[in-house]
């Protein structure tokens, strides 16, 4: 997006506002992102800038909204070229948003459950057979595949994009879901060590707050650990989040060591929906680990993204490798968010429901259609 000169007054000059902060928070981060540096990108200066926002807080809401509502659209393919045409929506609600106050994020997020709720509506008035809650699951899983394609670079000619998209969207909208039981309740594991303890209380409280809104004292005071005696197993805050997101990017590696695809889909759901913690993390919170550690681990996400295509082409050579890691991304950000939201990751049997799921988008031969969809 191109800076209208300085010294002009553009009567979008709002709109332009909006969609610099947009490109510079997905970029760069909300927390690396100053008002000057937006003003700098729309050639105003901040008095300016401030006339349209009174903060940075604000502007982020603004543009979490606009980008949420650029889904309010009906169908399938329509959602598919929407989500297509604003790439930027998945970085920015699921990453960027955790800046905003509890309240203005619900606030701004009401334009996405609408477009659940009305996806489920339809995917119920199709296929009656579906409980409210599966409607609910598969309604939001056919969300976070749309919107996978903000976690991705590739890049594919766009009429075959839209048409690869909505077929992915409506493998998900199809799928028979299985006659789930209750999924037994994961034990209560009693962390081993007093830096464990700190390490899974420090995950819990960044997952829920963000990093930047939780002191290493607060840390300590909700593991029942007197502050000075955090420091003798944490050097800081920030070597707990090094330690966090190192420890579950391990774990998820050694899950590549199978060489079946469902095996590690089924591992990577499980290992997901029980620490969920870890996940919300990985996907947040990267970026603000110091170099070169922030580095290595987005090497070692890469590495572990191109590991699942890999496994892919070997049962489906004729897919291309863009193509491949489309669908790869699609099923890892389906599983991703069920587990980092609460009442879906609850729901009985959800473990085996994201099997079928992913196996579907995969193309895996144990996955189930109803052959129909929205």
């Amino acid at each position: 997006m191109s800076a209208p000169a300085r010294g002009t007054r553009p009567r979008n000059r709002r709109a332009l506002i909006v969609a610099a902060a947009a490109e510079l928070f997905v970029r760069r981060g909300y927390p690396h992102v100053a008002m000057g540096d937006i003003a700098d990108a729309v050639a105003i200066g901040p008095s300016a800038l401030y006339r349209h926002f009174r903060g940075k807080q604000e502007l982020l809401a603004a543009v979490v909204e606009d980008a949420l509502t650029a889904l309010a659209v009906t169908g399938l393919g329509e959602l598919a070229a929407a989500t297509l045409d604003r790439r930027d929506v998945g970085v920015l609600w699921q990453r960027e948003s955790r800046h905003l106050e509890p309240a203005e994020r619900h606030r701004v997020g009401k334009p996405l459950r609408r477009l659940a709720r009305q996806l489920a509506g339809q995917l119920r008035d199709g296929r009656p057979e579906l409980t409210a809650d599966q409607a609910a699951l598969l309604a939001w899983s056919v969300l976070a595949v749309l919107v996978s394609v903000s976690f991705q670079r590739v890049d594919l000619p766009r009429p075959a994009y839209d048409e690869l998209m909505t077929s992915l969207a409506a493998a998900v909208a199809g799928v028979r879901l299985p006659d789930l039981g209750e999924r037994a309740p994961e034990p209560a594991v009693e962390p081993a060590s007093r830096r464990e303890l700190l390490l899974t209380t420090a995950t819990r409280l960044f997952a829920e707050r963000g990093f930047h809104s939780v002191a290493i004292e607060e840390v300590g005071a909700a593991a029942g650990i007197a502050g000075p005696s955090v420091y003798h197993h944490f050097e800081n805050k920030a070597e707990l989040l090094t330690t966090a997101l190192s420890t579950g990017a391990d774990a998820l590696g050694a899950g590549l060591r199978t060489a079946s695809l469902p095996v590690l889909l089924r591992s990577y759901a499980g290992y997901s929906l029980a620490h969920h913690d870890v996940v919300d993390l990985l996907i947040t919170e990267v970026g603000l680990l110091p170099e070169p550690e922030r580095h290595e681990l987005r090497r070692t996400q890469h590495e572990y993204v191109e590991a699942w295509v890999g496994l892919l082409l070997d049962v489906h050579p004729d897919l291309g490798a863009g193509p491949a890691r489309v669908r790869v991304q699609a099923v890892l950000t389906v599983v991703n968010d069920v587990a980092r939201t609460p009442h879906l990751r609850r729901l009985p049997g959800v473990e085996d429901a994201l099997h079928v799921i992913g196996s579907a988008l995969l193309e895996l031969s144990d996955s189930g259609s109803s052959g129909q969809t929205l």
